[in-house]
């Protein structure tokens, strides 16, 4: 027994030593079975640890800069709690989830003549991006030629003329205006997804997702007059041309990027450019198709999500009846239809188009 009880004390401190050279190399361990205290904070049997203190109010709810923090009393020990994160140097804010979080952070130390531009602004001002936001998105940040250029890590800097190209405040965020955020989106983005932020920035559509742009009643933030207005002030700037190529492609009064895309992928199949929400009377009623050849009476109409909930279903049934009562064909479009370049539903309009022209 006692050399079993000795076997059992070399073996338990055997294993004791191993866990140290383990732990001094770096090695990690399963947490299975750990309970988390709610600031996340956990020590080695499971208990939760005391809650970070509160920080003052001024802090609670935004990024902020280190110094102002330190001279407002909040400690070092504080600012280096679990709960803070550290977006750039000298900031710390609440975990960062979207593109606003992360430049509101950055905001907080961006040097007073520099703005967001490119993939930021266009987020910020709700344009369409097609790529999802990642953390690991660099923010564009436009500087005025010739102007010191800066560096933070995290961040892309271009350089832009500020006697041409204005700026505003967007939520308290320096950002470029949306038709010079266009311009620097045309440096990067291909003509289709820039053809998809000219038409946000010409709907007068209260329906379009996410739009942040200023806009009148009844009328976009531009019309096509103001963005060749504006391509003949910006003339030999980077992005004129291939923003001028998209703004040919540009139609007023889309209520979604997929709109654009379902207009663009009929055009480049050959298809004639269907005409972008006519007035169709139907049973004494108004409507307007996404897309429409009226003379030859079709329709066609895209589907997003919106249309997956109850009471729209009934609405769109309600909708295509009356329009197919007046001797009107719809060809309904969803998302996955858009793979393969279209083939799926442009051969559908085809065959109606076909059908009509007997």
């Amino acid at each position: 027994m006692l050399a079993s009880a000795a076997n059992a004390s070399t073996s338990t401190s055997r294993c004791r030593a191993e866990a140290g050279k383990r732990s001094r190399r770096g090695a990690t361990f399963s947490t299975a079975g750990v309970r988390a205290c709610p600031t996340g904070h956990r020590d080695g049997h499971g208990a939760a640890m005391r809650r970070h203190a509160p920080l003052p109010p001024t802090y609670d709810d935004a990024p902020f800069r280190v110094v102002d923090a330190l001279n407002d009393g909040v400690t070092k020990g504080r600012l280096r709690g679990t709960d803070l994160e550290v977006p750039f140097r000298r900031v710390r804010s609440a975990p960062i989830t979207d593109v606003h979080g992360l430049a509101s952070a950055y905001a907080t130390v961006i040097p007073p003549h520099h703005a967001f531009a490119g993939l930021t602004a266009g987020r910020l001002w709700g344009l369409p991006i097609a790529q999802a936001w990642a953390r690991a998105e660099p923010l564009v940040i436009a500087r005025p030629n010739r102007s010191a250029p800066g560096y933070a890590r995290g961040t892309r800097q271009i350089a832009y003329d500020a006697t041409r190209l204005s700026r505003t405040l967007l939520g308290g965020l320096p950002v470029l205006e949306p038709l010079p955020t266009a311009l620097t989106l045309a440096r990067e983005l291909s003509h289709e997804a820039l053809v998809q932020v000219l038409d946000a920035l010409l709907t007068p559509s209260r329906w379009y997702p996410g739009l942040k742009v200023p806009r009148e009643p009844e009328r976009g933030h531009v019309t096509l007059e103001e963005i060749d207005a504006f391509l003949v002030a910006c003339r030999g700037l980077t992005g004129v041309p291939a923003l001028r190529a998209a703004a040919t492609d540009a139609r007023v009064g889309v209520d979604s990027r997929f709109e654009t895309v379902t207009r663009l992928l009929i055009v480049e199949a050959g298809l004639p450019e269907p005409v972008v929400h006519p007035l169709v009377v139907a049973d004494g009623i108004d409507h307007h198709p996404d897309l429409a050849y009226p003379e030859l009476r079709i329709a066609i109409e895209y589907e997003g999500d919106g249309h997956r909930d109850e009471r729209q279903w009934h609405v769109d049934i309600e909708r295509y009846a009356r329009l197919e009562a007046v001797g009107w064909t719809t060809v309904r479009v969803t998302r996955d239809h858009l793979a393969r370049r279209g083939a799926h539903f442009v051969a559908r309009i085809r065959r109606a188009i076909a059908l009509r022209e007997r």
